[in-house]
């Protein structure tokens, strides 16, 4: 795996071990191989990346859906380790270049905005030299914890430091 230097500020973290998730639920290389990164600073939520033979789409290379799939999970997981509980309401993923299976890549998010209940994002996937593959615009909205108490979901140690609504 590459290091990138925007990871050297950052903490692991294990996003989407306490539920079940389409995107890191269960481990397989063979499809994603995803690990979590958090810069406490800036807020940053970085995931390094690779997408393996049971990810493809064109031959040889990341199916669309695949890093749509990615972009969603990396910008909620944004909103949720910088405290805000948060779901999708809508996001858009902008592609530039094919990318190839097996390719050691880095998503990066940020928070742009929160206005009210709104949570305004920006991510991007780009390689070791900076080449950017695609990029994604996400709008979340912050919910209150009972809903996912009701929703029978398994929120985790986390959930205890996260600002309330």
């Amino acid at each position: 795996m590459i290091t990138y230097q925007q990871l050297s500020n950052t903490i692991p973290i294990e996003f989407g071990k306490q539920f079940i998730s389409f995107v890191t639920g269960e481990q397989n290389d063979q499809r994603i191989d995803l690990k979590y990164h958090f810069n406490e600073q800036t807020g940053e939520v970085f995931a390094t990346v690779n997408f393996g033979r049971l990810a493809q789409g064109p031959p040889g290379h990341a199916h669309g859906g695949a890093i749509s799939a990615v972009f969603d999970e990396l910008m909620g997981a944004c909103c949720w380790v910088n405290g805000y509980p948060a779901m999708t309401a809508q996001y858009t993923t902008r592609f530039f270049k094919p990318l190839s299976l097996g390719k050691d890549v880095l998503f990066c998010a940020k928070i742009k905005t929160i206005n009210d209940k709104k949570i305004s994002l920006r991510a991007k996937l780009i390689d070791e030299t900076n080449q950017k593959y695609a990029s994604a615009r996400g709008l979340f909205i912050l919910q209150d914890m009972e809903k996912f108490k009701k929703m029978n979901l398994e929120t985790g140690d986390k959930v205890s430091t996260l600002r309330q609504i």
